[in-house]
């Protein structure tokens, strides 16, 4: 199982964030769905063997943690307005236990180190700097993680490193978190293979 947690450190929290608006009024919404889709979508279908967990920090009720798994998503779709409207139903649920909202779409209120130890159990964080991918020996099941536009605040690094994650880079250059996301998988695939 590949799974991949991506913290959004603006993302909205309330269930009428707008849809028109991903990128503003929604507190970078878009790059928590295309990183879902990167580590999700196929050309033709969803990898069955992903799980992606969403971190919602944003107000206005942080935080949220939405958990996505690829072998039991219906309806999970391409394009990112149709999942930010799912997402939109998700927020609705402000439950501390996790639910079931959709076929394969969980909802809780869940801090990151919760998060953390829901997906573990080893971890591997993406971080410009970190250790060249393609010279690392990653761990089997690991759990890959994520930030939005902005880096992990110290004491959120601090609870990453706490679990003994292997810190990698993805290349010279830096990435959004969606190519980030499709480059890891395309690399995992490579190795599979």
């Amino acid at each position: 199982m590949r799974r991949f947690l991506i913290v959004g450190h603006r993302a909205s929290t309330n269930p009428a964030f707008p849809l028109d608006d991903l990128a503003g009024g929604a507190g970078r919404m878009d790059i928590l769905l295309n990183g879902a889709n990167a580590a999700l979508h196929l050309a033709h279908d969803l990898r069955r063997d992903v799980e992606v967990g969403l971190l919602l920090l944003g107000p206005p009720h942080p935080p949220r943690f939405v958990r996505l798994e690829g072998f039991r998503l219906r309806n999970y779709q391409p394009d990112i307005r149709s999942n930010a409207a799912l997402l939109r139903r998700v927020l609705v649920d402000t439950s501390r236990i996790e639910r079931e909202i959709s076929p394969g779409v969980f909802a809780s209120q869940m801090s990151l180190e919760e998060a953390l130890d829901r997906l573990g159990p080893a971890f591997v964080y993406a971080k410009e700097g970190g250790t060249d991918i393609r010279q690392a020996t990653l761990p089997v099941d690991a759990t890959f993680v994520f930030s939005d536009n902005q880096d992990l605040t110290p004491a959120e690094e601090r609870a990453v490193s706490d679990r003994g994650a292997l810190v990698i880079g993805l290349g010279p250059q830096a990435l959004h978190t969606d190519h980030a996301i499709a480059i890891l998988q395309n690399e995992l695939d490579r190795r599979q293979a």
